[in-house]
């Protein structure tokens, strides 16, 4: 129930913002939907969209739509029907097929490459829809911060918590960092740490995003433990990661970046240096410079992680 939940609120959260629910729907993501037909008749059905779903036929007659519908074989098949030759490549029987077949449509007595056209343009949001979005603002957030983690996890969290979405979300993150680190689940941590980032642009607090995507940059390139399995797939540089530092710095102004980093990696409280401080800062200026991260990745593993990890 919790998985139809957000795809209910996505499609109506668009709707609102909106967007056009054909293009919403040709994402093809419903989960617990089969289809895109099935998600409106269950907002409609539940009260969500009201109005009426426009349903229009074409009948496309074309030697495009037949080579597209059937199979040489099925075109001999109507071809021998017809006592017509049944020798030939593909487009030779696609055009000795298309007169029979026009002929048939016209005789109203075959229905090929039928395409039924569906409009929603005559649906809306109803009062139920806008107080279940109001509801649950908090899958908005969760939507833009924290999908690395379980919906259901965090749905758990928010009906719990007393405090407001954003700080609700905060505490989240701050509950992963906190048995990540007893745990000494690196991924997870620095997971966490993106997602504190992420909550922290979406309350328009860039200064925060950019300090905590800074210490996850940081922290990649000196992991807290690296095991081979974690090894094998690991990318000390997030491509991600450099993207959302990039376009803050690029969008907004933020003073300077060597003495906000300076600051951050002694927060980061490094223990256990694997790529040294000036290194680190140098690889973060060509990153965001456009550099080849596969192959700053590729350099950065040859350097440092294969000797300190023997792996």
């Amino acid at each position: 129930m919790s998985e139809q939940k957000l795809e209910v609120f996505n499609v109506l959260n668009y709707l609102n913002k909106g967007y056009n629910l054909e293009n919403i729907l040709n994402e093809n993501q419903f989960g617990t939907f089969e289809s895109g037909d099935d998600c409106v008749k269950y907002l409609v059905d539940e009260g969500y969209l009201e109005g009426e779903v426009q349903v229009s036929t074409n009948i496309d007659i074309t030697a495009e739509a037949i080579s597209k519908k059937y199979v040489v074989s099925e075109l001999k098949d109507i071809l021998r029907e017809n006592g017509l030759k049944v020798s030939g490549k593909k487009h030779e029987l696609v055009e000795r097929v298309l007169p029979v077949l026009k002929e048939a449509r016209d005789a109203r007595n075959l229905n090929v490459a039928v395409d039924k056209e569906k409009s929603y343009d005559d649906l809306e949001l109803t009062d139920k829809a806008y107080e279940f979005l109001k509801e649950n603002e908090w899958i908005d957030l969760y939507m833009f911060a924290l999908v690395a983690f379980r919906f259901e996890d965090f749905e758990t969290y928010v009906q719990g918590s007393s405090a407001g979405n954003v700080e609700t979300a905060l505490n989240f993150c701050d509950e992963i960092l906190s048995r990540a680190l007893v745990n000494n689940l690196f991924l997870v941590f620095i997971d966490a740490l993106s997602a504190k980032a992420h909550v922290y642009a979406y309350d328009g607090d860039y200064d925060s995003f950019l300090d905590y995507d800074l210490q996850r940059y940081i922290l990649g390139l000196n992991p807290i433990v690296m095991d081979a399995q974690t090894y094998a797939t690991y990318d000390a540089i997030n491509r991600a990661n450099i993207l959302n530092l990039r376009n803050v710095l690029e969008q907004l102004e933020m003073g300077s970046l060597k003495k906000r980093f300076d600051r951050i990696w002694n927060i980061c409280n490094i223990r256990n240096t694997t790529v040294p401080k000036k290194t680190c800062y140098k690889i973060l200026l060509k990153a965001l410079d456009g550099a080849d991260l596969e192959e700053l990745n590729f350099d950065v593993k040859e350097k440092y992680f294969n000797k300190k990890f023997g792996i």
